[in-house]
């Protein structure tokens, strides 16, 4: 009888512990489950690129955005998403919950920094926007979109991504990597040129390439959007004919991006004889890449030339941007005789 009741009492004493440490549990995952401070403004906090949650939760909980950093490591253990928390910039506050800050870190919503890329633009100069904008490092930008691998991807068969860098407002978080950000420029690109030429990938990656670097001249030429289409018309008809393409874009290129000169007011008769494979008075074909990142309206005039007669084209009005668009050089010298007497 007196083991009967020393059996009940242990089994009383084990039932009561068990009570309170599940009561102790409880109170704990209540506790630390809870914002730390229900007042707490927002601040702005960065997950660096391959940080890990460990060193994320004792962060969060020294700037005093958590209770407890073992508490957020317990709760991603359980959600499992130890390995899903993403780099990025976010807004958070003490008066977010941990599951709140997890869910938010997890989905990768973080703050986000606009951007614009205008049309026309070169690598370089995109690079440096980027990093003014705080978006990635221009060199690293740079490395990337000279990146092998990376440009395979996209077939990309040149030394750059020059020309596939598709102009656009674009929203990024700070703390992305240079081939991240490169990466979306270029999923625009295809995206725009699927929405004009569905049937791109019937092309080769050397078929494209051409088109996009027809694209940039025509990019730096045209002032009226409904005149690019004749432009790249003309282009393509001297490359049928093997006549130079004598385009100043590509001579002003040589000025500003291999030499480093500002850009000209005017093209002299001296920067023609310009000795570069991308000088297109002296040279026949195209000129070895891009000379600039061209936006829709080139890229659709290049994907889809209209079929013309047209061998030349001349600016006939400075202040609207009109070209007179010749099929004999005898059309083409009579309007600049009428431009220049005009002038």
């Amino acid at each position: 009888m007196k083991a009967l009741v020393v059996l009940l009492i242990i089994f009383g004493v084990v039932l009561l512990m068990a009570g309170i440490a599940c009561g102790g549990i409880w109170y704990a995952l209540h506790y630390y489950g809870q914002c730390a401070d229900p007042d707490g403004e927002p601040v702005v906090f960065v997950v660096e690129n391959g940080e890990h949650l460990p060193h994320i939760a004792e962060r969060l909980e020294n700037q005093h955005l958590i209770k407890s950093a073992l508490f957020l490591r317990i709760l991603a253990k359980l959600d499992k998403t130890e390995n899903s928390f993403k780099s990025g910039q976010y807004s958070l506050s003490a008066a977010m919950t941990p599951r709140e800050i997890q869910n938010l870190l997890v989905a990768g919503t973080g703050i986000n920094i606009k951007v614009t890329i205008p049309e026309g633009y070169t690598l370089n100069r995109i690079a440096c926007i980027l990093e003014e904008s705080d978006i990635a490092d221009a060199q690293e930008f740079i490395a990337a979109a000279h990146d092998k691998e990376l440009l395979a991807q996209y077939f990309i068969t040149a030394d750059s991504a020059q020309g596939y860098i598709f102009p656009d407002s674009y929203l990024f978080q700070k703390g992305l990597s240079a081939k991240t950000v490169l990466s979306a420029l270029l999923d625009t690109f295809y995206s725009k040129l699927e929405s004009f030429y569905p049937d791109w990938k019937k092309l080769t990656p050397e078929e494209i390439y051409s088109r996009v670097i027809i694209a940039s001249i025509v990019e730096r030429e045209y002032r009226l959007p409904k005149e690019a289409p004749l432009i790249a018309s003309v282009f393509y008809n001297r490359l049928e004919h093997n006549i130079a393409l004598s385009s100043c874009a590509t001579v002003e290129y040589i000025i500003t991006e291999i030499q480093g000169k500002k850009h000209p007011e005017f093209i002299t008769y001296d920067d023609l004889k310009i000795d570069s494979p991308y000088n297109t008075y002296l040279n026949r074909g195209l000129p070895p890449t891009p000379i600039c990142n061209p936006g829709a309206v080139s890229l659709e005039a290049a994907f889809n030339p209209p079929e013309t007669d047209y061998l030349y084209f001349l600016l006939k009005n400075k202040e609207t941007g009109e070209h007179y668009f010749s099929k004999r050089f005898s059309e083409h010298n009579n309007a600049r005789v009428l431009y220049l007497k005009k002038r």
